[in-house]
């Protein structure tokens, strides 16, 4: 009689520390997620109408611009004239789901950058970590 409780003491203590649950090692069915980097990229790619408020001008600037995918990463280029006379665009990239465009502004010769949030087609953020923009984007 005493191993018999002896025996049911064992298995209730080494079950209570979970010796006889099921474990997963390193090598038994771990699943990786990778995710593709041109996925999280398309989400940024299309034309973009962007008004930016309260620069130092005294007025407000409106922006128009396309986002492409490249071998590299992303490219951004402004689809009117006036923009790509006054400003120059440096680079293009996403970081933590938040669109990047780096710029040099001639006439103050400044480097700058848009930070743009998109929310489906809808634009918002910021020029240079102090102007407000709002937009739309489409494909």
């Amino acid at each position: 009689m005493k191993n018999k409780i002896l025996l049911l003491a064992l298995v209730f203590t080494f079950s209570s520390c979970s010796i006889f649950q099921k474990t997963q090692t390193v090598n038994q069915n771990v699943e990786t997620s990778t995710s593709e980097p041109e996925d999280s990229l398309q989400k940024f790619v299309g034309n973009y109408e962007i008004e930016v408020f309260g620069l130092p001008d005294g007025g407000d600037g409106k922006f128009s611009m396309k986002v492409s995918k490249e071998s590299s990463g992303l490219k951004t280029i402004f689809t009117t004239k006036e923009n790509n006379q006054t400003i120059d665009i440096l680079g293009t990239e996403v970081e933590e789901g938040i669109l990047y465009i780096d710029i040099y502004v001639k006439d103050y010769g400044i480097n700058t950058a848009f930070e743009i949030y998109v929310e489906g087609n809808q634009v918002t953020g910021y020029l240079a970590d102090m102007f407000e923009l709002e937009g739309t984007k489409s494909d």
